[in-house]
Parts: structure tokens; C-alpha cells; sequence
């Protein structure tokens, strides 16, 4: 038997690709009804395939078999309460979204990947705000959200535990954690003699504590420490609360300082204060 030549066999393919993608391109009517996930749309192939780079341009380019609808509508799985300001600005691209929809437009301009559109809405107040947030969360790497759910379960373990309708976690940097931990003697001619400052409903209270209650305080209870400098942990703070009050929760940040009062006298013209300064963020929850 004559075995059949690889070069025709691969042009044969070739070939076929070819004639396989020109009948799909031409079962792509000029005007399409769409169907995103519940949200029917009417518009020409030329604004779905208007910005080139798109992935709607690709989705309609004929070069992939699309789903339908039981109505016969293109049916793209996403929801499509944006999708009319999407199409808006592919028909005249000074059609533009209002200020309130913006940033959900703009999550949309990068699903569909509209380089335009997302350029334009880079320059609204809420898109920016939304990607300096982006920029702080990655700053803090990736164990941004792990910190953050082992604060939710701490809290909702302790309650559980308790059956207590709230619940408080102490979180610390790891800077501040390893001081803690890892203190030295004190430079006064005693050990570290402590002052907790936290804030109260007029100013600021304050009372003395051991080093020696404090580091086993830390040591004995639920403690979450973010491997961060303390620089970076008010960063963390301050996205933190506004995370968890964004999504629903009932809770409160408090900080409370904790510094060694003691001093080093220089030949009676001057003194050096102890270094020993480290600040809890205490997280109370209320279920």
C-alpha cells in the first residue's frame, strides 16, 4: 500500500482549518442578538469586532463556534448588567458610563479586555481609588487575605468557644512580635516597667503591667502576627476595616500602646529612654 505524503496530509488539515473557519465567519450574521447571562442585546458585527485586540473581537471573529440560546441568541455566560455601557462605548466612544457605575464598567472593560475604554475610565475619581487599593493589597503580598480570614476565625472560634455575642483578636506585626518575644534587659537598673495607653470614651487610660505578664499573655492567647514592618501594618489595618465593614461585619480597631517607662541617667545631664515600644491592634467583633 502507498503510503500517503506527510507535507499533503498536513495541507489537507491546513486546508480544512481553513474552509472550517470561513464557514463559521459566515454563519456570524451582520446584525446579532446576544444574550448575557439573562440580558438581551441587539447590536452589528462591526462593534463587537470593533476593538481589535477585544476579546469580543475574538469571540466574534469566526474563528470559534459560539453557544446559543434556545432563541438562537449568542449567549455569553456573564452577567450583563454593565454590558449596555460596554456596548455604548464600542458604537461612539465618547458614550460614557455615569460616575456611580464607573468602577463596575471598568471590571467589565477588563473582562472583555477594551484597552480604550479602561484607559478612559482609569481617570475617574472611584477607578483610582479602586486601583490605589489594588496597589496597597499587593504592597502587603500575598498573604494579605490569609491574615485577614485568620482574624474572622479567631474571632468567630473565640464566640463559638465562649457563646459570647462578641469577640476580640490581637493582632501584632512581626517586628513588634519579635520584640515581645525576643527582649533584651531593659537599659534602666530594673527590669522593663510597662505602660499600656488605650483609648477610652473621654482621652486616653493608662496602667502599669509586668514584661513578664505581657510576654505570656502573648504567648497564651490567639494572636495573629502579620509578617510585616510596622509601617506596612498600618497600611494593613486601615484596608482591613474598611474590608470588613464593606462586607458586613459588625466590628471595631482600637491600638493600644505598650512602652517601658524606664530611663538611663548620663551623669545627670541627660537620660536615654528605653526603646521597648510595641503596639497591639486589638479587632473587637460583634455577631
Amino acid at each position: 500500500m502507498q503510503g500517503i505524503s506527510l507535507s499533503k496530509c498536513n495541507s489537507s488539515m491546513v486546508g480544512h482549518n481553513e474552509q472550517e473557519h470561513t464557514n463559521l465567519a459566515q454563519s456570524i450574521p451582520r446584525v446579532i442578538a446576544i444574550n448575557v447571562g439573562g440580558y438581551y442585546f441587539e447590536t452589528k458585527l462591526s462593534t463587537l469586532t470593533k476593538d481589535k485586540d477585544s476579546m469580543l473581537a475574538a469571540m466574534f471573529s469566526g474563528r470559534h463556534e459560539l453557544d446559543t440560546d434556545s432563541e438562537g441568541r449568542y449567549f455569553i455566560d456573564r452577567d450583563g448588567t454593565y454590558f449596555k455601557e460596554i456596548l455604548n462605548y464600542l458604537r461612539d466612544s465618547t458614550q460614557l458610563p455615569n460616575a456611580d457605575r464607573a468602577l463596575e464598567v471598568y471590571k467589565e472593560a477588563q473582562f472583555y479586555q477594551i484597552q480604550g475604554l479602561i484607559d478612559t475610565l482609569d481617570r475617574f475619581s472611584n477607578v483610582f481609588a479602586h486601583k490605589l487599593e489594588e496597589a496597597k493589597k499587593s504592597k502587603l503580598g500575598s498573604d494579605f487575605e490569609k491574615w485577614q480570614q485568620q482574624i474572622i476565625t479567631c474571632a468567630q472560634n473565640k464566640s463559638l468557644q465562649n457563646l459570647t455575642s462578641t469577640s476580640k483578636v490581637s493582632l501584632l506585626s512581626q517586628e513588634d512580635h519579635k520584640k515581645v518575644m525576643e527582649c533584651g534587659d531593659c537599659i534602666g537598673p530594673h527590669a522593663h516597667n510597662l505602660v499600656v495607653s488605650k483609648p477610652a470614651t473621654q482621652g486616653v487610660v493608662h496602667h502599669q503591667e509586668t514584661f513578664d505578664y505581657v510576654q505570656r499573655r502573648f504567648r497564651e492567647t490567639d494572636l495573629v502576627v502579620c509578617i510585616l514592618s510596622n509601617a506596612d501594618m498600618k497600611m494593613f489595618i486601615s484596608i482591613t476595616e474598611a474590608d470588613l465593614k464593606n462586607n458586613g461585619y459588625c466590628v471595631s480597631f482600637r491600638e493600644e500602646k505598650i512602652r517601658c517607662k524606664n530611663v538611663k541617667l548620663h551623669y545627670g545631664i541627660g537620660k536615654e529612654e528605653c526603646r521597648f515600644n510595641v503596639t497591639e491592634h486589638v479587632v473587637e467583633f460583634e455577631w
